[in-house]
């Protein structure tokens, strides 16, 4: 099979194109006053205090919103704000505190001297409610099977398993803290510190095998990331100089997992396992950049440079934990890790002319894996078989350059067009892989039209070719895979893509509207075993209609559809099995938003979510896995209604239907599987109304808002 003509795709897309979206319909503003838009000085809040209730339990309805279990929820929350004559300012935003998806945000400042920012929030993440083990300790470092606990081959041969279930909640929250703030020496050198902590604590899924059986167990998640962004910066009059420094600390309290085998050991002291999880480790970059503008042809210059290491140092857990099995003493007490990065960049814009802008960006990067390589002489699969030979651990890492430019010429005031491209170079370093290196070339054109100032249309698209060195075989073979075999990531690749964006304004409704489409054909030409081909299209419509000065609509719609086309072998040879994998994926709403008067306002909508995906094996065990299905119906309403001049009664009603049809865990229970104890998760499907009621009380003048 011969290769596309990528310049001959590249010629048909210069007359395409690839620009950014379309800008709105520009209104005309000569007549727009602000006779009502004082400075916002002194004290202002708002507080707001109530309550809600959830009619059902449903870990998907409260993933990310904390509404997950029936029952009552606190509704409290604030926002205020002070600003003295003298530039000082102090604003805080206290959002969702009775939930667990709550906020709290406190910054302030004296503008040209300093600023600062205090931020929490959580979030939870609650992913199963209808999962069960027999575990004691479920989610625990040390997880153990109960007392009278029967071994068996098979899941249905534990005659205990029933008896011994227990339900267990499979979520974790995530809570980031942040302090961040900045400090101006003088007008011109300023110094910004930025401090995160993210903590996560709770469980997911995780399977511990032996052998040729498997348990699906709750495997802790207990960490922390510290992020520190530090950064001093002086600006001069047609140029910049900047300096910094970035940290982050990983800490993980639950960096390995041990639990019970509930199987018969296959072999002697085959009674529990031990896995290693996310182990600590650090990464510490400088960097220093530098810029110039206002240079001829309004020229801006920028050049950065990086450079930073990673290291993992966490102590080696045991080869094996079976007393059975005799071991060799480990090479080392542990990995001692490093990896050293390094980047630099060179960003040029110019504008020689009016009509003309050029954009351009030379980078450069290097990823240098030197942690040592040891031989590890005592594998030992699954705490049960000792593995025959020895290992080295691998170091991989890579040196990268990256070549980015592009021009807009504006032909007449109505139309512009566009080219662009990049060029890319990889050579992979280190432990050699299948392909050591490769290179990638991407161009594209566009065109941008607007004939007036209420429609606007741009045509993009180009083409995309990854064209990687030859293909090791040896390497192949020497990792046991099929020498056919072409990894998505290394293969070769083509790609040929289009998008067009209209924007309509019908000042006279007033009415607007957005349209989109996209188009993207990937084509794996010399794959012949792996991913063959990938087709994405989809569209969307946006419509907004403001009816009266009261009243606005809006309507959205928007669909996806991928197709995935792979080959495999059953026998280590050529293919003898095709697989197709279609996905279809569509949305779409519609909302209002009214002010009936001065104190009563409502707002409602309706949204619709569906998603199919087929999969299809042909050849070798063909056969056609059942639609895996989703549909979502949510419909929401806000009523407020002024009770007084400082207060507000706010009403709130959600209800969404969720329901969903998943082959791979639809009627798998812990037992139904007879090599897998499963936590017996069913696929996700609910029915739940949300209302709530609230009272906003105001201090000093309102919040200021900007004209309509």
């Amino acid at each position: 099979m011969q290769k596309r003509s990528l310049l001959l795709t590249l010629a048909v897309a210069s007359a395409l194109g690839a620009a950014g979206p379309a800008a709105a319909a520009a209104p005309d503003t000569s007549e727009w006053t602000c006779s009502k838009c004082p400075f916002d000085r002194g004290y202002r809040a708002e507080v707001e205090l109530g309550a809600a209730y959830v009619d059902d339990s449903s870990a998907k309805f409260g993933d990310y919103t904390g509404l997950d279990d029936e029952g009552a929820y606190v509704l409290a929350g604030a926002e205020g704000r002070s600003a003295t004559e003298s530039g000082y300012v102090l604003e805080y935003d206290l959002r969702d505190l009775g939930l667990d998806s709550r906020e709290v945000l406190i910054e302030g400042g004296h503008q040209g001297r300093f600023d600062f920012q205090l931020f929490y929030d959580r979030i939870p993440h609650t992913i199963w409610d209808t999962t069960a083990t027999p575990y004691r300790d479920a989610g625990g470092t040390v997880q153990t099977l109960p007392p009278g606990w029967v071994d068996a081959g098979t899941t249905t041969g534990m005659t205990a398993l029933a008896a011994s279930l227990q339900p267990v909640d499979v979520g974790f929250d995530r809570d980031r803290y942040r302090a961040a703030g900045g400090y101006w020496f003088t007008e011109a050198l300023e110094l910004r510190v930025d401090y995160r902590r993210d903590q996560r604590d709770g469980t997911r899924t995780q399977l511990g095998s032996f052998g040729s059986v498997s348990t699906e167990l709750l495997r802790p998640v207990d960490d922390a990331t510290d992020r520190l962004d530090a950064t001093l910066r002086y600006q001069g009059r047609g140029w910049f100089a900047e300096a910094g420094f970035s940290g982050s600390d990983y800490q993980n309290d639950a960096d390995r997992l041990r639990w019970d085998n509930p199987f018969n050991a296959m072999t002697p002291g085959g009674d529990a396992g031990q896995m290693a999880l996310a182990p600590d480790n650090q990464y510490y970059e400088f960097g220093a950049s530098a810029g110039m503008f206002g240079l001829p042809w309004n020229t801006t210059v920028a050049v950065s440079f990086a450079s930073g290491e990673g290291t993992q140092d966490a102590t080696y857990l045991p080869y094996t934990i079976n007393t059975r099995i005799a071991t060799d003493p480990l090479p080392a007490a542990n990995l001692d890790g490093k990896v050293s990065v390094t980047r630099a960049d060179l960003t040029l814009s110019s504008r020689p002319v009016d009509r003309l802008r050029l954009r351009g960006t030379v980078a450069w990067d290097e990823r240098d894996n030197e942690t040592a390589q040891r031989t590890y002489t005592s594998l030992v699969h699954t705490d049960l078989i000792p593995l025959p030979g020895d290992r080295v651990n691998p170091v991989y890492g890579y040196e990268r350059l990256r070549v980015y430019g592009s021009a807009d010429f504006v032909v007449f005031d109505e139309l512009t067009i566009g080219a662009g491209g990049e060029y890319r170079d990889t050579d992979r370093k280190g432990t050699a892989q299948e392909v050591p290196g490769e290179e990638l070339l991407d161009g594209w054109g566009s065109v941008q039209y607007r004939p007036t100032g209420y429609l606007g249309i741009v045509l993009k698209g180009g083409a995309k070719e990854r064209d990687p060195d030859d293909y090791d075989t040896g390497v192949a073979a020497a990792n046991g895979q099929n020498p056919l075999m072409r990894k998505y990531n290394m293969a070769y690749l083509y790609r040929s893509y289009g998008e067009l964006l209209v924007d309509i304004a019908l000042g006279s409704l007033p009415l607007t509207i957005g349209a989109s489409a996209f188009y993207g054909d990937d084509s794996y030409n010399f794959s012949e075993i792996g991913i063959g081909s990938g087709l994405d299209r989809r569209w969307g419509v946006d419509l907004t209609w403001a009816v009266n000065e009261k009243v606005s609509a809006w309507v959205t719609g928007g669909q996806e559809k991928i197709d995935v086309r792979t080959r495999g072998s059953s026998v280590f040879g050529d293919p003898d099995w095709f697989g197709t994998v279609q996905d279809d994926f569509a949305t779409w709403g519609a909302g209002f938003r009214a002010q009936f008067s001065d104190d009563v306002r409502l707002e409602a909508g309706y949204t619709h979510a569906s998603g199919d995906s087929d999969t299809r094996l042909d050849g070798v065990g063909a056969g056609e896995f059942p639609t895996v299905e989703s549909d979502l119906d949510s419909v929401w309403a806000d009523f407020s209604y002024a009770l007084g001049e400082r207060m507000d009664l706010a009403l709130r009603w959600r209800y969404e239907r969720y329901s969903s049809d998943d082959w791979a865990i639809a009627g798998i229970g812990p037992a139904t599987l007879p090599t897998v104890l499963a936590l017996g998760a069913d696929p996700y499907n609910y029915s739940v109304n949300y209302v709530g009621a609230s009272l906003r009380y105001y201090f000093g003048p309102r919040k200021l808002a900007l004209p309509e």
